[in-house]
C-alpha cells in the first residue's frame, strides 16, 4: 500500500489536488472554450445586438474642436521679468490648472450670456414659457443661466496635445452649428477671461503700489527726523574714521603708547644688564678707565723687567712697587665708580620710560572708553542710518515698478499669454454614436462576457471527464473512459442499425443492450472501450490481478454494468471468468442477466450452501456468475466473515479471474472489506457528474483501510463533454481496430 499513497501525493508530500492545481496548462483552456463556444457565441451575439438597439436609438450627436496656445508666464505683475516662457512642460500643474479653468462654471456662463443660449431651442427641446424668447437678455434669470452653464459643461472636453503647449478645446452638442459655435465661445471666453483677470491683477497691484509708496515716504521722512534728532543728543557729527576726532586721538595714542611700551622694554633690558654686568665689563666703558688701565700695565711691565736686573729689596724697585699698588688702587676706585654712575643712569633711563609708558596708558585708556561710548552709540545711529537707506532704495523700487505697471494697464494688460489657434468648424459627421466602435464595444463585451461565463462555468463543473483530470486531481491510473448511451445509439458511433430493431416500449430490452454491448455488438465502439479498459486493467500491477472488486463512491455510476461488461471481455480472453453480486443491498445482476436470485452468495455464507450449487451459468462465453441470493439484515457481517474468504479461495483455484460488483464506499463499508481480500479495486466514475471532492474523499478511504487502487474508470461520459472525452473514444477505436490482438495476447499471458 505505500506505493498507492505515494502515488496518490506529490513528490513534496502535498496533497495531489493542491499539486494538480499548480499544473496549469493552455490546452486545458483551450478545452474550456471549445466545449462552451455555442455559449460564447451567443453572448456575443446578444452583445452585438444590444449596441445595434442601442446605436439605432441613441441620439446623434456632434463634435467641434477650437484650439488654443497656453503659454506659461509670470503669475505676477510685480516680478520684474514680465515676459511670457513657453516651460509649461517642465510644470506639470501648469496645463491641467488650465484645463481645469476652460470648464470651469464662469466660463460656461459667460459663453451662456453671450449667445443666448437659454433660449435656445436645439439646447432645450422642452423650453417651458418661463424661459421663452420675449424676456430679453436681462429678464434671465442667474437660475436659469446656471442650469444652462450646467449643461453646457457636461459636453465640455479638453485634451493637451502631447509634448506641446497648445489645449484642444471640444463641445460635443446635438448639431454641427451649435456644437462649433459653444466651441469656439469657449474659446473665446476663455482668453477674454484670462485677459481680463490679469487687467484686474494689475489694477490692483497698481493701487497696492500707490498705497506702499506713500505709506514708505512718511516712514522715511519719520526715520530722517530720528537719525538728526539722535545725532545731536549723542554729539555724533560723522561716523567716518578720515573726520572722526575721537577715532583719530585713539589712533595716535596707540600708536604713541606702543613705541612707550617698545622704549620701556628697551630701558628695562638695558638696567637688568648693567646690574648683572662684572665691574671690568662696565668700565671698559669708559676712556679714562682705558688709559689708568694701560698706564697700570705699562708700570707692571717696567717693574718686569728691571726684576731681571735688580733684586726686589732696591730702592727703585721699592718705589716702583708701591707706585704700581697705589695705581691698581685708584684704578679699581675708579672703576667702582664708573660702574655706579653707569647703573644709576640706567636705572634713571628706566623709570623714566615706565613712568612715560603709565602716563600713556592711562591717557589711553580714558579716550578708549570715549571711544567705546561712540561705538555704542554709533550702533543705534547706524542702524537708523541703514534703515533710512534701506526704506530709500525701496521706495526707488517701488516707483520704478508703479511705473512700469502703469505703462502695462495703459496696455490693457499686457500680451496675453492665450491665444486661439484655430477655430472650430461645423463637423461633417456625427460623433456619437458611433457604429464600429460600438460593434467593436459589443463584440469585445460579448466575448469577454461569454469567456468569463464559460471559465465560471468550467471552475464550478467539479466533475471528472478526462485522464488527465483523474492523473491531476487523484494521482490514480486512469484505466479507460466510457461514453452514454442513447436509446437510438446514434451517440455510440456505430450506426442506428444497433437499436434500431429495438422497440422504444422495450425498456428492459434497451437496458440488457446497454449493459451486455461488447456481447452483443462486439465490434461497437463502446466493446471497445471495454476491451480498452480490460487490458489497462490487467497491466495495472505486476504479476497480472485475479480477484478484483469493481465500487464506487455514489449509487448510479456505473459499477454493475463495468462488472458485467468486464466479465464479458475477460470471458472473450477463453478465460474461465466468476461474476459476484456482492452488493447485498441493492443487487442487480440478476435481473440484467435474467437469472433466479432464489439462491446465492448469502445462501453460500448464512445457510452453508455449497459453492457449486450456487454457481450458475450464462450464455455469456466463460462467465458464470454467484447471484446475491436472499436479503440478509447483516450484508457487511457475511462479506467479512470466513466464509466469504473460503469462497474466494476456491473460485481462485477454479476460475482464472473473480469479479465482484460491491456497493457504493460513501453509504456502506462493504467494498473495504471485500477490497482486503482481493487484489485490488476499480473505482467507478460518473462522468461530469461525480464531484472530485467526493472522488478524493473515497481515495482517502480506501488508501487508509491499505486497499489497493488499481484505477479509475470514467463511465457514461456524455458525448458533447469536449474535445478530451471525444478524443479518447477515438483512441480507443483505433486501438481496437489496429492492435487489439496485440493487446488480448498480453492479457492472455497474464492470465
Amino acid at each position: 500500500m505505500s506505493n498507492d499513497l505515494e502515488y496518490a501525493r506529490d513528490p513534496g508530500g502535498a496533497p495531489a489536488e493542491d499539486a494538480a492545481q499548480s499544473q496549469v496548462r493552455l490546452s486545458e483552456y483551450w478545452g474550456v472554450l471549445v466545449k462552451h463556444r455555442r455559449l460564447i457565441a451567443v453572448c456575443v451575439a446578444a452583445a452585438l445586438a444590444v449596441a445595434a438597439l442601442i446605436t439605432v436609438l441613441s441620439k446623434p450627436s456632434y463634435k467641434a474642436t477650437a484650439v488654443l496656445a497656453v503659454e506659461k508666464e509670470r503669475q505676477t505683475p510685480l516680478d520684474s521679468n514680465w515676459t511670457p516662457q513657453i516651460y509649461a512642460s517642465l510644470d506639470p500643474e501648469f496645463l491641467p490648472t488650465q484645463t481645469r479653468l476652460m470648464k470651469s462654471r464662469e466660463i460656461a456662463e459667460r459663453v451662456v450670456q453671450r449667445l443666448n443660449l437659454v433660449e435656445n431651442r436645439e439646447l432645450h427641446p422642452k423650453t417651458s414659457g418661463f424661459f421663452q424668447k420675449g424676456e430679453g437678455a436681462a429678464g434671465l434669470s442667474q437660475h436659469a443661466i446656471t442650469r444652462t452653464a450646467m449643461l453646457v459643461l457636461g459636453g465640455i472636453e479638453v485634451a493637451p496635445i502631447r509634448g506641446t503647449s497648445l489645449v484642444e478645446l471640444s463641445y460635443v452638442g446635438p448639431s454641427p452649428k451649435i456644437a462649433a459655435d459653444i466651441a469656439n465661445g469657449l474659446a473665446e471666453a476663455y482668453v477674454a477671461w484670462n485677459q481680463e483677470a490679469k487687467a484686474r491683477l494689475v489694477g490692483e497691484a497698481s493701487e497696492f503700489l500707490t498705497s506702499q509708496i506713500d505709506e514708505l515716504k512718511k516712514e522715511i521722512d519719520a526715520k530722517e527726523q530720528q537719525l538728526l534728532a539722535y545725532s545731536r543728543e549723542k554729539d555724533i557729527v560723522s561716523m567716518n574714521p578720515g573726520t572722526n576726532v575721537t577715532l583719530q586721538k585713539l589712533e595716535s595714542l596707540n600708536s604713541d603708547y606702543a613705541a612707550a611700551v617698545a622704549e620701556r622694554v628697551a630701558r628695562e633690558a638695558r638696567y637688568h644688564e648693567v646690574q648683572n654686568a662684572r665691574p671690568e665689563a662696565i668700565g671698559d666703558a669708559g676712556g679714562n678707565v682705558e688709559h689708568l688701565r694701560a698706564e697700570q700695565a705699562r708700570l707692571e711691565r717696567e717693574y718686569a723687567e728691571k726684576l731681571n736686573v735688580f733684586k726686589p729689596e732696591w730702592p727703585a724697585m721699592v718705589q716702583m712697587k708701591t707706585q704700581i699698588e697705589k695705581g691698581r688702587e685708584y684704578l679699581n676706585a675708579t672703576i667702582q665708580g664708573t660702574l655706579a654712575k653707569a647703573r644709576e643712569a640706567a636705572k634713571s633711563e628706566y623709570m623714566t620710560a615706565l613712568r612715560r609708558e603709565a602716563s600713556l596708558r592711562s591717557v589711553l585708556q580714558t579716550q578708549k572708553s570715549e571711544a567705546m561710548t561712540l561705538n555704542t552709540n554709533a550702533v543705534e545711529y547706524n542702524n537708523l542710518q541703514i534703515e533710512a537707506a534701506t526704506k530709500r532704495a525701496l521706495l526707488d523700487t517701488l516707483v520704478k515698478r508703479q511705473a512700469e505697471i502703469g505703462m502695462i494697464s495703459r496696455l490693457g494688460g499686457g500680451v496675453s499669454n492665450v491665444r486661439v489657434v484655430d477655430r472650430a468648424l461645423p463637423p461633417g459627421g456625427r460623433f456619437k454614436p458611433s457604429y464600429k466602435k460600438n460593434a467593436l464595444f459589443g463584440l469585445l463585451a460579448g466575448a469577454v462576457f461569454g469567456i468569463g461565463l464559460a471559465f465560471a462555468l468550467s471552475y464550478l463543473d467539479r466533475s471528472m471527464r478526462t485522464a488527465e483530470q483523474v492523473e491531476q486531481h487523484l494521482r490514480l491510473p486512469a484505466l479507460g473512459v466510457s461514453r452514454a448511451v442513447g436509446g437510438s445509439g446514434k451517440r455510440q458511433g456505430y450506426g442506428s442499425r444497433l437499436m434500431g430493431r429495438r422497440k422504444k416500449a422495450e425498456e428492459s430490452e434497451e437496458e440488457r443492450a446497454i449493459e451486455l454491448l461488447p456481447h452483443e455488438h462486439a465490434r461497437s465502439r463502446m466493446a471497445e472501450a471495454y476491451r480498452a479498459f480490460r487490458t489497462a486493467l490487467l497491466l495495472s500491477r505486476a504479476g497480472g490481478v485475479k480477484t478484483i472488486v469493481i465500487t464506487s463512491s455514489f449509487s448510479q455510476e456505473g459499477k454493475t454494468a463495468t462488472a458485467i461488461n468486464l466479465a464479458v471481455v475477460l470471458g472473450q480472453l477463453g478465460k474461465r471468468v466468476l461474476l459476484v453480486d456482492a452488493d447485498l443491498h441493492k443487487p442487480r445482476i440478476h435481473e440484467v442477466l435474467r437469472l433466479s436470485n432464489r439462491v446465492g452468495l448469502v445462501s453460500i455464507l448464512a445457510e452453508n450452501l455449497g459453492p457449486p450449487q450456487a454457481i450458475l451459468k450464462t450464455d455469456l462465453p466463460g462467465v458464470s456468475v454467484i447471484t446475491s441470493g436472499p436479503a440478509s439484515p447483516n450484508p457487511s457481517g457475511l462479506l467479512s466473515s470466513e466464509g466469504m474468504v473460503r469462497l474466494l479461495d476456491m473460485a481462485r483455484m477454479n476460475f482464472d479471474y473473480i469479479v465482484l460488483d460491491t456497493p457504493p464506499v460513501l453509504p456502506v463499508a462493504d467494498a473495504l472489506v471485500l477490497g482486503h481480500q482481493s487484489d485490488g479495486v476499480v473505482l467507478c466514475v460518473k462522468g461530469g457528474h461525480t464531484p472530485r471532492e467526493k472522488v478524493s474523499h473515497v481515495r482517502d478511504k480506501l488508501l487508509r483501510s491499505n486497499v489497493r487502487i488499481l484505477g479509475v474508470l470514467i463511465n457514461n461520459l456524455e458525448e458533447e463533454a469536449g474535445p478530451y472525452g471525444r478524443r479518447y473514444s477515438d483512441d480507443y477505436g483505433y486501438y481496437g481496430e489496429r492492435d487489439r490482438a496485440t493487446a488480448e495476447k498480453s492479457a492472455t499471458r497474464l492470465g
